[in-house]
């Protein structure tokens, strides 16, 4: 009575949606009730064949089990269309399991082994749906897809010519019978799509059909009972029942059990995910592969219970469904117009010619064959895509759909990974003066990292560091080594290191020190696969817990370090500090203005000392003034947080700034930090406007313009690092 329930809960669902799309969800049940009809009763059929029992019992066992799947995945409602049925590649398993067990087993007791095997099959469907094991089947690629549904098609097709097509020229007319109702029906479905869209095109062809079979027969001798479906079997639950009786379960095959359920249930998951990409190509929806798995497992375990045939999603009927509408509800309407037919419509089968239904099979297997993917072969960029396509295709129709997937897979991934090693490691290479650090510096210091720019490197990393491409890197950064000082590593762009990547990273450091050329890293940030704990990851390679080199979070600080490594190894002065005080007359605002302008500029300066951290300009401070660094640094930060900010600049000994604040009174854009004791002389903008109506212009103007000169200098470099940033 459980089917009675659902039928109830079905009929209310739909009143409360107002029989929405009533009309389309029926037209999808019924193509997808007579699409599966004939290969579930030919399938169901051989099975029982194959083991000794008699062909009715097979065919009632098929429709049940279609019945039962239909029902248990259309009530879950887990993926929009599906039609699930006895398939060809679970009944070829038990066919090849049935076989090992004829010799041993007798016929009764070889279907409770087989009803064992699918309970089994159940349990573990609804074990891989619950943690998820179904997700994987999604990464399947699309050229794959679409070649497989090409594939089907193809298969459709050609498994309908052979029973429409005569065997030879010489027959007489009366054997064209059948290729003449199959091109009725293919002629009415293409008529009334192009005439009548708003009728179901696919019912109206097959109402054809069988209008065509019944004029033609009617005034033809020598009809043949083969060409239509025929009487369908009865139901008969006491036969289902009587099978478990004088079954001794202790001396079944459990071990042979159980490893057969488990390679049936691999199997049925890829084929019933599979089924399930189809319905989602055809209506756009996304299906929940967990449900789908614990709907099936349900579905198959009831099966294995009442000894009906096990199966899965089948393709071709789900396109048949989704093609004519169906959706949400079209499987259960598909297990009720089956359940019906078997209960109530054993005659209606000798009205229904096969010769109609391979027609509408064939219109199916045309519009599922892409013939876009012979347009890939045009582009180079493309064409590879389109060789794995044709592979699949050849191999779907050579051997079958399960084995083309797992090529088609194999040679996505080869082409994945071929792909990424082509793909350039590094996507960029810079010296200290094309990419320098924020921190401001002197002229002369700025002299000297010019003239040895060269020797300290920026390699920007990309793309993934795996196994595959560890020898590639390690070759051009070897080949970067010679004549530089140091060398720095930068990740931001890198997605992912493994094992591998980290092993080649610590020969390239070893290497590197034995040259006399420091590398550094900058951010080994914690999506790279080892999460926050990327630093001690090298520790799981070697015992050593030593750091094997300097870890920079930002790339500022690393260019920060490699400028002062230039600068210590080249600086002539052995007195050479990075904090050494600087005179106020070598400050770079000096430089060109006359030994008396400077006199009376310092005249006007106001001394000022700052500690570790403290702030010398607030951010929306207003201020028009000049800071010259005496003594320890500035950093210009934008905080975006209380303790999170960016450094836009680090201002030395002998640099200046507040230009643009001196040129625009206003609100100051970031905050000033002082790091370390730091002295700084002051010069306001006010003072220096009062003291030009005594002393002249001069001085003012000559000020002006050192100060115009510099900001465009930083504008031009400000633009060098926009094209930079924007470089690919």
């Amino acid at each position: 009575m459980s089917w009675l329930f659902s039928l109830i809960e079905m009929v209310f669902l739909i009143m409360r949606t107002k029989f929405a799309n009533f009309g389309t969800e029926f037209t999808g049940g019924l193509s997808g009730a007579i699409a599966v009809l004939p290969q579930t009763i030919g399938l169901s059929v051989l099975l029982f064949t194959s083991f000794g029992l008699d062909a009715s019992s097979g065919a009632v066992a098929g429709l049940v089990g279609a019945i039962i799947l239909l029902l248990t995945s259309g009530l879950m409602g887990a993926t929009k269309g599906m039609i699930s049925a006895p398939n060809g590649p679970v009944t070829m398993l038990l066919i090849g399991f049935a076989g090992q067990l004829s010799t041993e087993f007798q016929p009764s007791e070889i279907m409770i082994i087989i009803s064992s095997v699918l309970v089994f099959t159940g349990v573990f469907q609804i074990a891989l749906g619950l943690l998820r094991g179904g997700e994987l089947i999604k990464l399947i690629p699309y050229p794959v897809v679409t070649s497989m549904i090409s594939a089907i098609g193809i298969l459709m097709i050609l498994s309908q010519l052979g029973s429409i097509v005569p065997s030879s020229i010489n027959n007489e007319w009366i054997d064209y019978i059948p290729i003449i109702v199959a091109l009725s029906t293919l002629v009415g479905i293409i008529l009334c799509k192009k005439f009548m869209p708003r009728i179901p095109e696919i019912l109206f062809g097959l109402l054809i059909g069988i209008l065509v079979y019944a004029i033609v027969t009617k005034y033809a001798a020598g009809v043949r009972p083969e060409w239509v479906i025929g009487t369908l079997p009865t139901l008969n639950v006491d036969s289902m029942l009587l099978r478990f009786d004088g079954i001794n379960l202790n001396q079944l095959p459990w071990k042979l059990i159980i490893t057969t359920a488990a390679a049936l249930t691999i199997l049925v998951l890829i084929d019933c995910l599979l089924t399930a990409l189809v319905a989602d190509s055809q209506t756009g929806a996304r299906h929940s592969s967990g449900k789908e798995l614990v709907a099936q497992g349900v579905g198959q375990a009831l099966i294995g219970i009442v000894g009906g045939v096990g199966g899965g999603g089948t393709k071709g009927s789900t396109m048949a469904c989704t093609m004519a509408g169906g959706r949400r509800w079209s499987p259960v309407f598909a297990a009720l117009i089956v359940l019906s037919m078997l209960m109530f419509g054993q005659n209606l089968g000798q009205h229904i010619p096969l010769s109609a239904l391979s027609g509408v099979i064939i219109y199916i297997g045309i519009k599922m064959i892409n013939l876009n993917m012979l347009s890939w072969f045009k582009s180079r960029y493309t064409r590879v895509y389109a060789i794995n396509a044709i592979m699949v295709l050849v191999v779907s129709i050579a051997f079958d759909v399960t084995t083309a997937v797992a090529f088609g897979l194999v040679f996505s991934v080869i082409n994945f990974i071929w792909s990424e090693i082509k793909r350039p490691l590094i996507r960029r290479e810079s010296n200290i003066i094309e990419y320098p650090s924020p921190r401001k510096r002197s002229k002369k210091q700025h002299a000297i990292l010019s003239q040895h720019a060269d020797k300290a490197c920026l390699i920007e990393l990309q793309g993934n560091l795996y196994f595959a491409r560890t020898d590639q890197l390690y070759r051009k950064i070897m080949d970067l080594i010679k004549g530089r000082t140091i060398i720095v590593l930068h990740f931001r762009r890198v997605l992912s290191i493994d094992m591998s990547g980290l092993v080649v990273l610590m020969q390239l450091v070893e290497a590197a020190r034995l040259e006399g050329t420091e590398i550094v890293f900058a951010h080994l940030h914690r999506r790279l696969g080892f999460g926050r704990k990327t630093k001690s990851a090298f520790s799981m390679i070697e015992s050593d817990k030593k750091r094997i080199t300097r870890l920079f979070h930002s790339t500022e600080r690393a260019l920060e370090y490699a400028e002062e490594l230039i600068l210590k190894s080249e600086y002539k002065d052995k007195d050479y500090g990075v904090s050494a005080p600087v005179n106020f007359e070598d400050n770079d605002l000096c430089e060109n203005i006359t030994i008396d302008e400077i006199v009376q500029l310092k005249k006007l300066a106001i001394k000022q000392k700052f500690g570790h951290k403290e702030v010398v300009v607030n951010e929306d401070e207003r201020c028009c003034a000049l800071f010259l660094i005496n003594k320890g640094f500035v950093e210009q930060r934008i905080y975006n947080g209380p303790k999170s900010y960016k450094v836009l600049a680090k201002h030395s000994p002998g640099t200046y700034f507040g230009k643009s604040s001196f040129f625009n009174k206003g609100k100051v854009s970031a905050t000033y930090v002082a790091l370390g004791d730091t002295e700084l002389c002051k010069i306001d903008k006010r003072d220096l406007e009062t003291e030009s109506e005594t002393i002249g212009t001069d001085l003012y103007a000559n000020l002006l313009f050192v100060i115009g000169r510099q900001l465009s200098k930083e504008a031009r470099m400000m633009i060098s690092e926009i094209h930079r940033l924007e470089a690919l």
